[in-house]
């Protein structure tokens, strides 16, 4: 389908870096108090507009009530496109969080009504007790089209203010037990061996990752033959995934790693060991 550009009060085209994460994304507010060190909001033009750590709903929307009306407009008029492409929150806040949740699940349910997917990217573990009112409000049939994702960096010390790794990864298995589709944000990669063990303690419960470099770090900051042999441990961890839970987690290379990563050439389509560019799995 034809990419269409949407600029809209809740509903947008992303670009950049977060463009390969989803073709449409859905802010309803600005802040976020995880204080990740390594956040992008903290840095550049952005950081005035979408940093600190003050959860507020964006100005654009009178109350939350007006918000969900411009969104669901919104969804009406790109239904066809939305249907194909889905929609993402956030990228301006965390959407699960006691500020944010309800507006995230209510906007959700309306999406999911009209057949339209939906990715939830989230540091809270808390998740599905937020999940209640989507349980309640949604057909079972239709529970394939949310799918909830976690950032994992098995860095707690650079993000003091979201649930622990152990606890969102947890979260990962109860939403998988509900029926839901799971998947795991590994980025930025902090270090190596702490992505890979959240990779190897998630991968029972995450039908996809989505794996990506650190911003607004030196040229050096990675070792490529650490890369190279991360990059191949990823892949026999998915091997793994299918023989001991048969399962078959997929993987998305963000352009980041892939641009730098000089894997030797093992079998046509290596690097499509996943879905390509699909945005929904």
């Amino acid at each position: 389908m034809e990419e269409i550009i949407i600029n809209g009060k809740a509903l947008y085209t992303p670009k950049g870096a977060a463009r390969e994460y989803a073709a449409v994304g859905c802010n309803f507010y600005t802040g976020c108090p995880h204080n990740c060190s390594y956040c992008y909001l903290k840095r550049g033009v952005l950081s005035k507009q979408l940093g600190g750590t003050d959860v507020q709903l964006k100005k654009c929307f009178a109350n939350e009530g007006n918000a969900l009306f411009k969104f669901k407009n919104e969804c009406d008029k790109y239904i066809d496109y939305l249907r194909v492409v889905g929609i993402f929150f956030s990228f301006s806040t965390d959407p699960m969080l006691k500020e944010t949740s309800i507006l995230t699940m209510m906007a959700a349910i309306i999406a999911i009504n009209l057949d339209i997917p939906v990715m939830i990217l989230t540091k809270c573990s808390d998740v599905p007790m937020s999940v209640n009112l989507l349980i309640n409000s949604i057909c079972m049939e239709k529970r394939h089209l949310i799918s909830f994702g976690f950032t994992l960096t098995g860095r707690d010390d650079m993000e003091p203010g979201a649930s622990p790794n152990e606890e969102r990864i947890d979260a990962m298995r109860r939403l998988k037990e509900l029926g839901f589709k799971t998947w795991a944000s590994i980025e930025p990669i902090i270090d190596f061996d702490s992505s890979l063990s959240v990779i190897e303690k998630s991968i029972r419960w995450c039908d996809h990752y989505k794996i990506g470099l650190r911003s607004g770090v030196s040229k050096d900051y990675y070792d490529l033959d650490e890369l190279t042999e991360f990059v191949c441990d990823v892949n026999h961890y998915v091997e793994v995934a299918k023989r001991d839970y048969a399962k078959s987690p997929t993987v998305y290379w963000k352009e980041s790693v892939k641009k730098v990563c000089k894997i030797p050439h093992v079998y046509p389509g290596y690097w499509d060991y996943v879905v390509g560019k699909d945005y929904i799995w």
